[in-house]
């Protein structure tokens, strides 16, 4: 058979070496990798295969050959480079390493590849069949084989379009080639001598061919360089808007200007590090301006390096939903530049063209939203504000989706706020692994938090030093000098020596007088304590809080709080964690049931928070004991209890009962010591897993091991190991028909799936159907519940979207969010 290169194709519009062409060009916009440019060349090289040329000719019944272009790809590169001396010379030139050749790489190489439209694997996989593992299958190599041995392909021709080689078609059916290929697709750790750039940079290159590849081959021309184009716009006005928003604070109070001098200090330390340094600390006092304080050193990085994406990192959606409107209060006029992108977020550009569809389904507007949804799964916009979730699993994922945006944290600049938010044996590995990243993707990192994680590698633990060999901690942009300032010493806490029952705590709660906070460790507490002091309070007086309410009922009672707050009426809020952080409330008296030191600290910062108060605000700090078992425990149990002792120790080491917020940083830094020296560095467990010896994930030898897929499935918030998740929306009204207009385009979906619809069709369904969802969000709980007959206490009928139920219009409230039956809940 006889083949014309220039007349094969990739897809059934496009020829094959004007894609590959494309995908090159969009890949040398996102890296200057050479790595990822290889792989462009190689990944579509099996679309010669003339069975894949048949499948894009819809006149052809030629369909049931092999066919799967992604393997014949990747043997033929091996055929190439797996052992021909001047060829891997080469090989070695055109990647322009410094560094020789081994195994590993062209067995990583073949691996990107052969998955290049699915996810990367372990690279160590276990041997379940006992015939020896291998990272690609044996079973489709060997069906390649089958098919090679009976056709001549032209892939001397296609190589040497891109790259001068020497001739390797002989290899192409060699038997002896086709056995070692199977027997050498193993990864061999020992010879991994850079594990950590070896990981960073297959990854890295893998996502910047993926990326390029969806982009050309959806026809989204100049995409890559558009956003590009956009990005510089952006950065041009970022500084200008940002000083004019600056210019009109008000300087009418000590702690205001106290926060401007805080942050020039800060933005003045980064200037004299920036030439040598990549990411940096910033420890400040809660109620300092942290938002302000990270756009400021934003600003500056971009006026020292050029123009940087900026991604804002926040733990919590609440949190994202405010910097979202500080931020486009501060940039008017740029929102198209700026995108919150979460579980919850929409995207008003998105909602109009599906409108314009809806009413004139024209291929102009379809290809319009199709690019809209690409720019948002490559978070390809000049200014992201997305959580902590979406940020560090994408640093750590295998999946192609995911990885579609990892690209798009090369020239950035993160500003990752409450940043002891992440699991706390993490934190040190976290920040050592972003340092690395920053240094080999031109990058910077500012790290933000009110209390002080210690980001040092363990003493003594020379694995962790080996891996991280040039890391240093990141730099301090203020001295702690400040949190000694009266201006930041707010409030006292007074840690209650003896245990307290809720009775207890309620008799405290009303001799105070005086509006408060108080924050209690289970849903189950917060509930009991509210039906206790409902009989001593007006209704006006007394709010509960939990995640038992709606998102938009939790933004309401809080602004209902601040509105009594701010007219100096009395107001007792009974709440869990969730209100700790990144929630600007002012008490005057706070009660924290025992947590950790960051928890409490964090809680502490929402007591007299602007200093307004004549005295200082009071903290108490109390061991709640209900129904025989402290609450505490409930929350930090197995592993984590060693959380409780560090803080329980931390505060012992001065026996005192009373502390100024001045005095605390002492207690902070004992605190987190301890978590860096005596807790296993790198490695995490589930909350189910309970065997000290077996973490789920030892990140170090994962990394070592190139172990992609394992690392992928680390998910940064557990799923708690009790009860069962559900979901239920909380109708507005009783007409609300939102969850009926869901069933029904699922209805559809189903229907589009038995019709067998063009994938297009289908794809944009599933979007109506998310962004039907995100409109939706702000009216969803999400509760575990004990076993079945709360769920069908709590639901309105059988009809369900996968675990979503709309809930019963009587089990449900404003004053008391869900009522669960004989008020069972669990934490």
């Amino acid at each position: 058979m006889v083949f014309d290169i220039n007349e094969i194709r990739s897809h059934p519009n496009k020829k094959l070496l004007s894609h590959v062409e494309g995908v090159r060009k969009n890949v040398e916009l996102l890296t200057h990798s050479k790595l990822a440019d290889l792989v462009a060349i190689f990944h579509d090289l099996g679309k010669i295969n003339p069975n894949f040329q048949a499948k894009l000719n819809p006149n052809t019944n030629m369909r049931n050959g092999y066919a799967n272009h992604a393997y014949l790809s990747a043997y033929v590169f091996f055929c190439v480079f797996g052992d021909s001396l001047e060829n891997q010379k080469k090989l070695k030139h055109f990647l322009k390493w410094d560094r020789e050749l081994n195994k590993n790489d062209i067995v990583a190489i073949a691996v990107l590849i052969a998955k290049h439209h699915g996810n990367l694997p372990d690279f160590e996989p276990k041997d379940h069949s006992g015939t020896g593992a291998v990272i690609l299958s044996k079973d489709e190599n060997n069906e390649l084989f089958s098919f090679l041995n009976t056709i001549e392909l032209p892939v001397n021709e296609y190589v040497r379009a891109f790259m001068e080689v020497d001739d390797f078609a002989q290899f192409i059916k060699n038997p002896k080639v086709q056995e070692i290929y199977l027997k050498t697709n193993v990864f061999k750790e020992d010879e991994n001598r850079f594990p950590l750039d070896f990981f960073l940079d297959f990854q890295f290159a893998f996502s910047a061919v993926i990326q390029a590849d969806k982009a050309d081959a959806a026809n989204f021309d100049n995409f890559i360089e558009r956003q590009q184009n956009e990005l510089y716009s952006f950065c041009v006005h970022f500084k200008v808007q940002l000083e004019n928003y600056l210019s009109r604070l008000k300087q009418d109070s000590e702690l205001n200007k106290f926060r401007t001098r805080i942050r020039e200090e800060a933005v003045s330390n980064l200037i004299n590090q920036i030439s040598v340094k990549r990411v940096f600390e910033l420890t400040a006092a809660t109620g300092s301006g942290k938002t302000l304080m990270l756009l400021s050193l934003a600003s500056e990085i971009i006026n020292r390096t050029g123009a940087k994406r900026i991604i804002y990192g926040l733990p919590f959606l609440s949190i994202t939903e405010q910097v979202e409107a500080e931020v486009l209060k501060i940039f008017k006029g740029q929102e198209n530049y700026i995108q919150r992108i979460d579980s919850k977020s929409e995207n008003s550009r998105f909602e109009s063209l599906q409108q314009k569809l809806d009413d004139n389904p024209e291929p102009e507007i379809i290809e319009e939203l199709n690019l809209l949804e690409f720019q948002e799964n490559t978070f390809g916009y000049p200014f992201v504000i997305t959580t902590f979730v979406r940020f560090f699993e994408t640093l750590l994922s295998n999946r192609n989706s995911e990885l579609l945006k990892l690209p798009n944290f090369s020239n950035c600049i993160f500003l990752l706020d409450e940043i002891q938010s992440l699991p706390p044996r993490l934190y040190g590995f976290f920040v050592a692994y972003l340092t690395k990243f920053c240094e080999k993707f031109n990058s910077y990192a500012i790290i933000s938090t009110a209390t002080q994680p210690n980001f040092s590698l363990p003493d003594g633990n020379d694995d962790a030093k080996k891996f991280f060999s040039d890391y240093e901690k990141p730099i301090p942009l203020l001295p702690l000098s400040y949190f000694e300032n009266e201006l930041f010493n707010r409030y006292c806490i007074d840690i209650q020596k003896e245990e307290i029952s809720l009775c207890g705590l309620k008799k405290k709660i009303l001799s105070e007088n005086s509006s408060a906070l108080v924050i209690l460790n289970t849903i189950d507490d917060t509930k009991e304590l509210f039906k206790l002091l409902q009989n001593d309070l007006d209704s006006s007086e007394l709010l509960l809080l939990n995640t038992h309410f709606t998102p938009q009922h939790r933004k309401l009672k809080i602004y209902l709080a601040k509105r009594r707050l701010r007219e100096k009426k009395r107001i007792i809020v009974i709440s869990t964690q969730l209100i700790e952080a990144g929630v600007d409330v002012d008490f005057p008296v706070l009660f924290r049931d025992f947590a950790t030191v960051s928890s409490i600290v964090q809680s502490a910062g929402r007591c007299n928070r602007n200093g307004r108060l004549e005295a200082k605000g009071k903290v108490y700090l109390f061991t709640l004991r209900n129904r025989n078992r402290i609450r505490s425990k409930l929350i930090y149990h197995g592993f984590d209890k060693d959380l409780l002792r560090f803080t329980k120790e931390s505060f012992e080491r001065v026996p005192i009962n009373n502390y100024q917020e001045k005095e605390l940083l002492p207690i902070q830094q004992e605190f987190f010591n301890r978590i860096q020296s005596e807790w296993h560095f790198a490695k995490h467990w589930k909350k189910n897993n309970q065997d000290p010896r077996k973490p789920d994930f030892d990140f170090l030898k994962d990394i070592r091991q190139c172990m992609f897929e394992k690392i992928g499935k680390f998910q940064l918030i557990d799923k708690l190991n009790f009860g069962e998740e559900f979901q239920f929306y909380v109708p507005q009204r009783a007409n609300d028909e939102n969850f009926e207009i869901l069933l029904n385009k699922q209805e559809e979906l189903l229907g589009l799936y038995k019709a067998k619809s063009d994938f297009s069709i289908i794809k944009r369904k599933k979007k109506e159907i998310e962004t039907h969802l995100k409109r939706m969000s702000n009216q969803i709980v999400q509760i575990r519940l004990k076993d079945s007959s709360q769920r069908e206490y709590l639901r309105g009928s059988d009809d369900n979207y996968f675990s979503l139920y709309k809930i019963n219009f009587n089990n449900y409230s404003f004053e008391k969010g869900v009522d669960l039956k004989e008020n069972e809940c669990l934490i």
